[in-house]
């Protein structure tokens, strides 16, 4: 079980640095400030400011498909990004006060040769990417919001339907290493990802994968002196399937990670990371509409549902060069609701103040 949750964690947070890299391709709504390499490194100091909202939005209406095989709809945006690849950098403030909403939307009224529908939605917010780094500052305002949609409506089902959607706010990525590090998700803050399928026909005998991620406060490198951060705000995760009475399905998977303050890295000096007040939930859910026009959830056949939760958790890779082994002043506080809805022949694991040494 241990084995699958780190696992699972790993791949989550691989994910993240991937779309934190490949962010200044992404035609991103306003506001964006993302500096580029050159810029950055001529800066002693980074200062990023966004307020404001961001909307990413791709809306399908298909009467006809007629002879396409395949759709694929991505809606991304970016707020407060830095990425200098390996370069130093020695300062850089972050605050995120407003709102990303990214959203695909796809009606069909008939499936007709697609054999594939896809739909990612991500949000990324206050992310520093580089080599040796200073100091940072990280703040997720109150009220402020991401929010990851996918929505398909559909009579019957194509081969494969797969909707994905990720939010990352307050990360903090080095392959060498970073000084001090302050990263705050305060409490009405939140992260939530929606993904929706509604078949309104017979179905088919397709396979359905629905994917929901939300990282907040996260940092990765190979040695970190200082951190201090707080995370009080809310991660959801709503995967939901709605089928007609009588309709078919080949298979369902529904998967939802919530992380919240990680960190990962050979040697730590001083942390401190608390969580309060908030909470972390992943809801999957089948449902039936019944004859009478209810709706009553199922768990079989071929249904599978993952959930995990996961805050305040330290990774330490290996030992130190000389082959000694390293202590670490750490103080953690877990105050923090976890919930999970939907666990059919699949994973759950909510974990909260846990160290992990790998050696």
């Amino acid at each position: 079980m241990r084995v699958f949750m780190f696992r699972s964690l790993r791949v989550s947070l691989a994910v993240a640095c991937g779309v934190a890299m490949v962010v200044p391709g992404f035609p991103a709504a306003e506001p964006l400030e993302l500096l580029a390499s050159d810029e950055a490194a001529r800066s002693t100091q980074i200062i990023q400011r966004f307020a404001g909202q961001q909307d990413a939005t791709q809306v399908l209406n298909w009467t006809a498909p007629s002879l396409a095989v395949g759709v694929r709809q991505t809606a991304s945006n970016a707020g407060n990004v830095v990425d200098i690849d390996d370069k130093a950098l020695e300062s850089v403030r972050q605050d995120f006060d407003g709102k990303q909403l990214s959203l695909n939307e796809i009606v069909l009224n008939t499936v007709a040769a697609l054999e594939s529908i896809e739909q990612d939605a991500s949000n990324i917010g206050n992310a520093v990417i580089g080599g040796d780094i200073g100091n940072v500052e990280q703040y997720f305002a109150d009220g402020s919001v991401q929010h990851a949609m996918n929505h398909l409506i559909l009579p019957e089902l194509p081969n494969t339907v797969r909707q994905s959607g990720l939010n990352t706010m307050n990360l903090v990525y080095s392959e060498q290493s970073v000084a001090l590090s302050s990263q705050n998700f305060t409490k009405q803050a939140e992260q939530v990802v929606d993904n929706r399928l509604n078949i309104t026909g017979a179905g088919g005998g397709g396979a359905i994968v629905q994917e929901g991620t939300n990282l907040g406060n996260i940092i990765i490198a190979r040695n970190v002196d200082e951190v201090v951060r707080d995370f009080s705000g809310d991660q959801v995760i709503n995967n939901v399937v709605t089928l007609q009475n009588g309709a078919r399905w080949g298979s369902i998977s529904q998967n939802g990670i919530n992380i919240a303050n990680y960190i990962e890295a050979e040697s730590i000096g001083y942390l401190r990371q608390t969580s309060s007040n908030g909470r972390q939930i992943v809801n999957n859910r089948v449902e039936q509409v019944t004859l009478d026009g209810l709706t009553q959830t199922i768990t079989s056949p071929n249904i599978t549902q993952n959930s995990n939760n996961y805050v305040n958790v330290i990774v330490l890779k290996k030992a130190l060069p000389d082959g000694t082994s390293q202590v670490v002043d750490v103080l953690q506080s877990a105050e923090y609701g976890q919930t999970v809805q939907g666990a059919n022949a699949g994973a759950v694991s909510q974990t909260g103040n846990a160290v992990v040494i790998e050696r």
